[in-house]
């Protein structure tokens, strides 16, 4: 879930006669030249480069063929302003369909923060409150009432800032032809749903969990106050006013909405056939189609607020808060936050099926960047895009680090591979980083050569890269690592988990 950064795209003169190569939106000052716009073309990088060895450094053509990603269209804000646009690739693999800037892709969850932001603005009409028990507001469904209800009531804040003690972590997409649930449907668990009901799991405001089921209470609120569809509500309070004018959160998408950047799997292929994208009916959760230059608006918009400036879309105490953490919660009212002083980010990741997405902001520089892709390895290939434009703009480099090439025997592989617990400890810096409750267990397997570790056997292993013979950081996102503690017989006894700012230890159990 925590996951970082960019974009970029501009007008190219050097290198126009390429088929990645678009026409651009430059809605900013434009200091990009033909040998910025190559730096970044031809500057992907892993997040490890190996000392004494030449640095490994890919294009984006290689790499979008690589992943498997046909098209990527990126937006890059410079000092708050949109400094350039662009699409990369084709809408749909086979096709000579070119990905530009007004092409509308699926961004999966990036569709909670202006989700969130309806809500601010009705916050900001003295329309919605905060803070108190939202029961009063639902009119076509209530919450399920068991004990944690009990304990404090459901709000707003914690409905924003996924603090409000509710499950649904995510939902499956909804092929073409396939029935489609109601909102009422989706919360109750009933008709042609995927999922379960939503129950209230924790304690609001005692435990933090990543809920699409509490963006999908917050639908059901602004439609219940509003009188209006969320489609409408949106473009009434955020869309519109914002000028976002290819954005919706109409779902399916009508075919004829027009330059649409169309799905495909892991390899590459088309799927979702013959419409060729899913619907998503859980549209706060899920449902936004939009561009990169217009949720660049977007992301400008709450800089804007945060600074307090003249004419912004949220009164300054909304503008400070959305990008408060809550509590136990990492996220702010809609975005998740990270780092301090220069470094102060807002971001979020998006991931429908066959749909990945990444936005993120700094609220000290005002710069930040959007990247959106038409396929399933999406994720992969945006952060080493993120990586190119960070070095290309001049930016702080968040991942980035030179480690000698070290080769583990299969002894001293296998002594360390095994399993490693953390007790829960409900305290903030545990409960923001998913390390409250359980335990959390890691799985520390030997895999081609090497280690991989899958935290409580779910999701894809993450390969360890070792930076000695005692620590290790995650291929492609460096701010995550062990370090194995050997016990008084010299044999591993546990390990220290880093994440980010923080570290835990977890004893070997198995």
């Amino acid at each position: 879930m925590f996951k970082k950064n960019l974009l970029m795209a501009v007008a190219v003169l050097a290198i126009a006669g390429s088929p990645l190569f678009t026409s651009s939106v430059v809605a900013g000052p434009q200091k990009t030249e033909a040998s910025d716009i190559k730096a970044f073309l031809y500057g992907l990088r892993p997040s490890v480069q190996y000392a004494g060895e030449k640095p490994v450094r890919w294009t984006l053509e290689e790499r979008m063929k690589y992943y498997g990603v046909p098209g990527v269209s990126i937006a890059v804000i410079r000092d708050g302003k949109i400094a350039w646009a662009r699409g990369f690739g084709v809408r749909a693999a086979g096709t000579t369909d070119k990905v530009d800037a007004d092409t509308v892709f699926s961004v999966g969850s990036l569709s909670k923060v202006p989700s969130a932001a309806i809500s601010l603005r009705l916050v900001n009409a003295g329309r919605l409150d905060l803070d108190t028990d939202i029961s009063p507001y639902l009119k076509r469904w209530k919450l399920p009432q068991n004990p944690y209800t009990g304990i404090a009531p459901v709000t707003l804040r914690g409905l924003l800032s996924h603090s409000a003690g509710m499950n649904l972590n995510n939902f499956p997409d909804f092929l073409p032809g396939e029935p489609t649930p109601t909102i009422v449907d989706t919360l109750n668990g009933t008709g042609p749903v995927k999922t379960g009901p939503l129950t209230i799991s924790y304690a609001p405001g005692h435990t933090w969990r990543y809920s699409g089921g509490g963006v999908e209470v917050e639908q059901l609120l602004i439609e219940d106050v509003t009188g209006l569809s969320f489609p409408q509500a949106a473009q009434t309070y955020v869309l519109g006013p914002l000028g976002m004018t290819r954005s919706t959160f109409v779902n399916p998408l009508p075919e004829n909405y027009g330059d649409i950047a169309y799905a495909h799997d892991a390899s590459g292929k088309r799927v979702a056939l013959p419409r060729g994208y899913e619907t998503f009916p859980e549209m706060a959760a899920s449902g936004l189609w939009t561009t990169p230059t217009d949720y660049a608006r977007f992301v400008i918009a709450l800089m804007d607020a945060y600074h307090a400036k003249p004419g912004a879309f949220l009164n300054p105490e909304l503008g400070r808060e959305t990008m408060t953490e809550t509590g136990v919660s990492p996220a702010g009212l809609g975005p998740f936050l990270s780092g301090a002083g220069m470094d102060r980010r807002f971001f979020h990741t998006g991931a429908n099926d066959h749909y990945r997405a990444w936005m993120e902001g700094n609220l000290a520089t005002g710069n930040g960047m959007m990247i959106f892709t038409n396929g399933a390895n999406g994720s992969k290939l945006y952060a080493e895009i993120r990586r190119a434009i960070e070095d290309a703009e001049g930016w702080t480099k968040t991942e980035e680090i030179t480690l000698p090439r070290i080769q583990l025997g299969e002894d001293e592989l296998k002594a360390l591979a095994g399993v490693y617990a953390i007790k829960p400890m409900p305290d903030v810096i545990n409960q923001r980083t998913n390390m409250a409750t359980a335990p959390v267990t890691f799985n520390i397997a030997v895999a081609d050569g090497g280690l991989t570790l899958t935290e409580d056997d779910e999701g894809e292993p993450s390969i360890l890269i070792p930076e000695d013979h005692v620590h290790f950081v995650y291929d492609g996102n460096i701010s995550y690592g062990v370090e194995f503690v050997y016990g008084y017989d010299g044999k591993p006894s546990g390990l220290i988990f880093r994440r980010g700012p923080y570290s835990y230890e977890a004893t070997r159990v198995k």
